[in-house]
């Protein structure tokens, strides 16, 4: 009798392992595991070895330090609650600002203090929209990219001449920067290890301090937040300006590393990133739920893929056909989990 009963307490764990198994797999989690175990297989059967050289690692590393670094900040308007569909205009304005200084002979560093300045003083302009004024997020910085983009390409058109009889990119070669943006440690780019330690850093910060508590709390039932007495919007404000401060620094280190600052630069990347991060488990319907670490995987399929197109010669447009079937399937995944967190 003890026997049997043993056996079926030993069947139930069983069951349960497997329940436990299914609930990650249909998860955030498991939508990370399934998704970078299929881009790699893909590109292992595809590609061949050259998949796992370390060059290609570098060339992987090298495409998404800087969408990294970006989407890191950006992940804090999100788990406040705020959808920021801004951050691509604001990566060309910061670099066109950037580039329109340095030829302007202002000194680099004071061109990059202006830049960031300029970029927060429009999050700052966001968040009042938003926070002050209760605009819906998604039409407030909507409006804002279409703003940003054109006084973008007002201030590339004004620049001095540099030779260059394109008006939709204003060319510059900062060697400082330059250096500093295609270095590299081993196979390592420089700006994806100063991009991971970020990662841990906001992981951090999220998972283990009152702030991060308070971000996910104002996210998650803002209401909720307020009768608790956190100072909603104000943390809201300050998400919106992180987000801000991260296209600002994403859009100076572009310049170092193209050597130009293209009105075009950025263009669709807000979705490229918000793709990335639902991937990761972060929700574009609800704030409070996703962490930084299931954001750098989610960012780490979308250049696995990339890289895969690129390898095999495609049209590149190939890579924004997926990301837009990717919003697709993500978005009715988080409707059918209810936006639960990646933990």
């Amino acid at each position: 009798m003890s026997k049997n009963l043993t056996q079926l307490a030993s069947h139930d764990h069983k069951m349960t392992s497997v329940e436990k198994m299914k609930k990650s797999l249909s998860g955030p989690g498991g939508t990370i595991v399934l998704g970078l175990a299929i881009i790699i297989g893909t590109s292992a059967l595809w590609v061949g070895k050259m998949t796992f050289t370390s060059f290609n690692v570098y060339l992987i590393l090298s495409y998404l330090a800087i969408p990294l670094i970006i989407g890191i900040f950006a992940s804090f308007s999100l788990l406040a609650g705020v959808v920021d569909l801004s951050i691509g205009a604001m990566v060309a304005l910061s670099a066109v600002i950037f580039a329109f200084c340095c030829i302007n002979g202002i000194n680099e560093w004071i061109s990059a203090l202006i830049a960031i300045l300029i970029c927060l003083g429009f999050g700052a302009i966001n968040g009042v929209a938003i926070v002050v004024f209760g605009a819906n997020p998604i039409a407030a910085t909507l409006g804002s990219l279409v703003g940003l983009r054109g006084l973008a390409r007002i201030i590339s058109n004004n620049a001095p001449a540099t030779g260059s009889s394109s008006t939709d990119a204003i060319p510059l070669m900062v060697t400082g920067l330059n250096d500093f943006t295609e270095s590299q440690v081993s196979f390592m780019p420089v700006l994806f290890i100063i991009a991971l330690a970020l990662v841990f850093v906001t992981q951090g910060i999220i998972s283990m301090t009152r702030g991060g508590r308070h971000i996910r709390a104002v996210g998650g039932d803002i209401t909720a937040a307020r009768r608790a007495g956190l100072p909603t919007e104000r943390i809201k404000f300050l998400s919106l300006l992180a987000s801000s401060f991260g296209a600002s620094i994403g859009g100076i280190l572009y310049v170092g590393k193209l050597g130009s600052a293209p009105v075009t630069l950025g263009t669709n990347m807000e979705f490229t990133i918000y793709a990335a991060l639902m991937i990761g488990g972060y929700s574009i319907l609800r704030g409070g739920v996703g962490n930084p670490m299931g954001g750098f995987l989610g960012i780490l399929i979308i250049a696995v893929f990339a890289n895969l197109v690129d390898n095999k010669g495609l049209d590149i447009r190939a890579a924004d056909i997926f990301v837009g079937f990717l919003l697709l399937v993500i978005v009715y995944l988080d409707i059918r989990r209810g936006g639960d967190a990646f933990e």
